[in-house]
């Protein structure tokens, strides 16, 4: 007897082995660049959004350009060649591991133009803050935060068309694998991360749909509660959460100043 399964694409089949596919639950699958969508009943419009069919759930969100990519362009700027993922994450860890300066300091991830939310080519990135006494410990903090500042900016979206907060947020991939990172982003989403024991989400959300094609189980949402376990589960900070509320808003105010200007120069070199 034969039968087909599909998931469509590699990010949905992620988001099942996140545990993600459920209605009110968020996921964010963080690998070179990262997507972040909301699980509803409903196809939602929202400005900037996808809203995708996956087939009785509806994925509000989408993918950006921005992620591991930036981590890895930070370290090359800093000297250290590209290498494997887990050597990163070596480095990354290295870099965090020292003090940060009591200056903040505000990084906007657009090093390739941006798509979800926003669709511009012509977006670029930038320090913003910068203090002679910031070492490469500050900058890398900053990429983190810059990233789950964008996450932000998407969430609150899909949120405000939901009219009601996710749950919590699946983190998963390899960004997911920085404990540090997992903390940012709950403190700058302000929702719990979950993050599952799997290290490949992917295939064993591959394995969870072929399954239930094969009747294991009698839905994906099953298959779900019985094989995706969770490994840790991140708390939003209140007093860090507080801190990062007033740096998102200077985010916002930065990414709103400098999208013309990053488009000018773009068609600057352009004429050049």
């Amino acid at each position: 007897m034969a039968f087909l399964s599909c998931c469509s694409i590699d990010t949905w089949a992620a988001a099942a082995g996140l545990g993600a596919l459920k209605s009110g639950i968020a996921f964010n699958f963080s690998g070179t660049t990262e997507v972040l969508g909301v699980m509803t009943r409903q196809s939602m419009p929202a400005e900037g959004l996808l809203s995708v069919d996956w087939g009785g759930l509806f994925q509000l969100g989408g993918p950006s350009q921005s992620g591991g990519d930036a981590i890895c362009w930070l370290l090359s700027l800093l000297g250290q060649e590209e290498s494997e993922n887990a050597l990163v994450g070596i480095a990354v860890d290295a870099l965090l591991a020292h003090p940060r300066h009591p200056q903040a300091l505000l990084f906007l991830p657009y090093l390739q133009g941006e798509r979800t939310p926003y669709w511009d080519p012509a977006l670029r990135g930038a320090f913003i803050g910068l203090h002679r006494g910031h070492r490469a410990t500050d900058l890398a903090y900053a990429v983190l935060e810059g990233v789950a500042y964008l996450n932000r900016v998407v969430l609150e979206r899909a949120e405000t068309a939901l009219g009601q907060a996710v749950t919590e947020i699946r983190f998963g991939g390899g960004g997911a694998t920085n404990v540090a990172w997992r903390q940012i982003k709950a403190d700058v989403c302000e929702r719990p991360v979950v993050v599952g024991a799997s290290a490949q989400p992917g295939a064993l959300g591959a394995a969870l749909v072929a399954w239930t094609g094969l009747g294991r189980f009698d839905s994906l949402e099953q298959a779900q509660d019985e094989l995706v376990k969770v490994v840790a589960r991140y708390e939003p900070d209140p007093a860090r959460t507080e801190v990062h509320r007033r740096m998102f808003d200077l985010y916002r105010r930065s990414e709103a100043g400098l999208a013309d200007i990053s488009r000018d120069l773009v068609a600057l070199s352009a004429r050049a």
